[in-house]
């Protein structure tokens, strides 16, 4: 378990990066690797605004540290992804997307970058059927925002 500076460093880091204050998120991520460079989750949040500046090879690179610690990191998965998509490797997007969705099948994203890259490889019928994956979970995951926002309100 990371001590408890690490997640602090990354909880401000996410914050930072929700601002798109990019830089100030990245070296918060740095400072937390430098802490405990096992803890996946620094390098995977490191990819995820590597991706949002098109560092798309740096973010891959992020993913694969942080997939070697844990093959089953759904979100470095689903991130990989879209990394390799943005570089039109659509093989190996459409192969980090299948194992993101595989593990976490709630994983909208993943199952949308699936469908893109299907189609780009003219696999059209698998890629419409991972496109209404996709909007099927959007379609649930606004239903559940809209319900939540109903009980904060009442």
């Amino acid at each position: 378990m990371p001590v408890k500076e690490v997640l602090e460093l990354l909880k401000r880091g996410k914050a930072l990066a929700r601002r798109t204050k990019y830089k100030e998120a990245i070296a918060h991520y740095e400072k937390a690797m430098s802490l405990d460079p096992k803890y996946p989750e620094s390098w995977y949040l490191r990819a995820a605004v590597y991706v949002e500046t098109s560092r798309h090879k740096e973010a891959i690179a992020d993913c694969d540290k942080a997939l070697s610690m844990d093959q089953n990191y759904a979100d470095a998965w689903s991130t990989k992804s879209l990394a390799l998509f943005n570089l039109e490797r659509y093989e190996e997007a459409v192969l980090a997307s299948t194992r993101a969705s595989m593990l976490n099948g709630n994983d909208a994203m993943a199952w949308y970058i699936k469908g893109v890259c299907l189609d780009e490889l003219g696999r059209s019928d698998e890629a419409q059927e991972a496109y209404g994956k996709s909007l099927e979970l959007e379609i649930i995951h606004d239903m559940e925002a809209d319900a939540k926002k109903i009980r904060q309100q009442g």
